[in-house]
C-alpha cells in the first residue's frame, strides 16, 4: 500500500485533536447546541471498503463508444450523466454503458433497489419530484460559508489559522454551523457533517481552481439528480427496463432546472461534486470525483468539448 496514504492519515490525526480543542472552546463561549465536537473516524470499516472499491473502479481515463449513433436531444443528456459515467468508467459518449449486463443489473439491484420497470419508474420519479437536493442545500450553505469566512480572512492570518487552527474558520462562521439541524434535515450524522466540513476547503478550492464555480454560483445541487436521473434511464435501456425510444422522457425530465441553474457543464459538475460529497464523504471519494469530472473538461474528446450546453 501507498504508504503517503499511512502519512496523510497521521496528519489528518493530529488535525482531528485540534478541531476537538476548538469546539470545546465553542462550546463554553456560545450556544452548546451550535457546535458538536469532532471526532475522528480513524478509518473503519465502511472507510476501508469506500477506498478499495475506489481503487477497483476503471476511471483512469474516459472511456468512448464507436457503435451509437445519438440524435442531438440524446447528445445533451448522455452528456448530463457523464458526472458520474466518467466516476464509474462508463462510456460518456453513449446510452449504452459498456459493461456487462449481469454486473449492471447487480449493481443497480443494489445501490437503488432497481430490478425491473416499475421500480425504475418508481425511483425516476422520486429523483423529479424530490431526490436529495433540497435536503443537501442547507449543508452546501453551511459549506459555502465557512469558505466565505476563509476568503475574507487576510492572506497571511488565512496561511497561518489553516497550517495550525483550521477550525477557525468554522467559529467565524459559526452562525451557520448548527450541525443538530444539518443533521436532522440532511440525514447524514454528526460525525459526518463535520468530517465533511472540516475538510471541504480542499475540494471547495479545487472547484473555484479547476471548475471556474465558486459557492455563491452554485445555489442550486439539482445537478446531484438530473446527473443520477440520466444514468439511471441509460442503464434502463441497456438492460431492457425501457425502450431506447423512451430515454429521452425519462433522462430529461429534470433538464430545463439544471439549464436554468447553471450557466455551463463546468458547474453542473462543481454542483455535482458538492452533492456526491455531501451524500458520502471520504479523501478517497473526494481525489476520484474531482479527477474524473476534471477529465470532462481536459479531454479533448470529451462531450463537455463537443456538446453545447446551451
Amino acid at each position: 500500500m501507498n504508504p503517503s496514504i499511512f502519512q496523510h492519515a497521521r496528519l489528518r490525526s493530529g488535525r482531528a485533536l485540534l478541531f476537538k480543542i476548538a469546539f470545546d472552546v465553542i462550546q463554553r463561549a456560545s450556544n452548546p447546541d451550535a457546535f458538536i465536537c469532532f471526532k475522528k473516524t480513524g478509518g473503519k470499516s465502511m472507510g476501508i471498503r469506500d477506498t478499495l472499491g475506489h481503487a477497483l473502479l476503471d476511471n483512469d481515463k474516459l472511456h468512448f463508444s464507436t457503435a451509437e449513433t445519438l440524435t442531438t436531444e440524446e447528445q445533451w443528456l448522455v452528456t448530463l450523466s457523464a458526472p458520474l459515467s466518467a466516476f464509474n468508467g462508463d462510456y460518456v459518449n453513449a446510452v449504452a454503458t459498456g459493461k456487462d449486463d449481469d454486473e449492471l443489473r447487480e449493481g443497480i439491484a443494489e445501490v437503488w433497489n432497481v430490478h425491473d420497470r416499475e421500480s425504475f419508474e418508481e425511483t425516476a420519479h422520486w429523483l423529479v419530484e424530490e431526490g436529495q437536493r433540497s435536503t443537501y442545500l442547507s449543508t452546501w450553505q453551511a459549506i459555502a460559508a465557512i469558505d466565505a469566512a476563509t476568503q475574507s480572512t487576510p492572506a497571511v492570518l488565512r496561511l497561518v489559522m489553516d497550517a495550525w487552527f483550521p477550525a477557525f474558520f468554522q467559529i467565524k462562521a459559526r452562525k451557520s454551523l448548527d450541525y443538530r439541524a444539518l443533521a436532522a434535515e440532511s440525514g447524514r450524522s454528526v460525525t459526518d457533517l463535520t468530517q465533511l466540513t472540516a475538510g471541504s476547503s480542499s475540494w471547495v478550492n479545487a472547484l473555484r481552481k479547476h471548475f471556474k464555480a465558486s459557492p455563491p454560483q452554485i445555489s442550486n445541487l439539482v445537478a446531484w439528480d438530473a446527473v443520477r436521473l440520466a444514468s439511471l434511464s441509460r442503464w434502463a435501456v441497456q438492460l431492457g427496463f425501457i425502450e431506447r425510444g423512451e430515454f429521452a422522457g425519462f433522462a430529461g425530465a429534470l433538464a430545463s432546472q439544471v439549464r436554468e441553474a447553471y450557466a455551463d457543464w463546468s458547474q453542473v459538475s462543481a454542483a455535482y461534486i458538492a452533492g456526491g460529497l455531501i451524500w458520502r464523504y471520504s479523501d478517497a471519494r473526494e481525489e476520484h470525483l474531482l479527477r474524473t469530472n476534471r477529465m470532462l473538461l481536459s479531454d479533448a474528446r470529451s462531450p463537455y468539448r463537443g456538446v453545447p450546453f446551451r
